[in-house]
């Protein structure tokens, strides 16, 4: 998909242009080595990802935060899983034991992705914690990707959608659903809300990290 209109398709996926330096700096540092580690130019990375060139510069300078959604435009674009842009797997660990306070982290657009797994050498299993602030949600739109999604709200509320059927889920509730069916999620407490996320392939095969928050074919 060109990068026509990139601004307001930047919108649409929810991406915030603020230019007030208040993103992430390290993710945008590891963007940027991503890019460059294949070669590409920012406008071949517009052009493969459908992202407007000047929020792509942005990112990397870390000026902006993405949303979850953007992320997974750029993931999918490099075919990389979305831990990539934690920092690199560790080769050949077979045990990963992570403190609470050490989770590999990064910043997207109104929340804090963790992520649970870096390091597992073959896993196919991601998780990730994510804390949502206020009004946060998985980017605005429907979500598809094959495998078994697995949420678990730690705290605040959060409502889920599967197609189209709501799903609030308190502290304590849980679903588990596979993943073909639309989705969406949305922070709908007064205040924070921190939920686990558990990404798994129907086969041991492809990371669905790489296939996650990717939207319905012609939307």
């Amino acid at each position: 998909m060109a990068a026509v209109n990139g601004k307001a398709n930047d919108k649409l996926m929810g991406v915030e242009e603020n230019g007030s330096g208040t993103g992430d700096v390290e993710l945008g540092l590891r963007i940027r080595d991503l890019r460059t580690q294949r070669g590409w130019t920012l406008k071949q990375m517009s052009v493969l990802s459908g992202l407007n060139i000047n929020t792509l510069s942005l990112m990397e300078k870390g000026k902006t935060s993405p949303s979850i959604y953007t992320l997974q435009r750029l993931a999918t674009a490099m075919e990389l899983p979305l831990k990539e842009f934690f920092e690199p797997a560790q080769p050949h660990n077979m045990i990963v034991f992570t403190a609470h306070d050490r989770r590999p982290q990064t910043a997207s657009e109104k929340a804090i992705i963790e992520n649970l797994g870096k390091g597992l050498t073959g896993s196919t299993l991601e998780p990730f914690v994510v804390t949502m602030e206020k009004f946060a949600t998985s980017g605005g739109r429907t979500l598809i990707h094959s495998g078994f999604e697995f949420v678990y709200c730690l705290s605040g509320k959060i409502l889920y959608w599967i197609q189209e059927n709501e799903y609030p889920l308190n502290p304590g509730d849980s679903i588990l659903f596979a993943a073909q069916l639309g989705h969406r999620w949305e922070n709908i407490n007064d205040g924070e809300s921190k939920l686990l996320l558990v990404l798994t392939p129907a086969c041991g095969i492809v990371e669905q990290s790489k296939k996650h928050f990717y939207p319905f074919e012609g939307e």
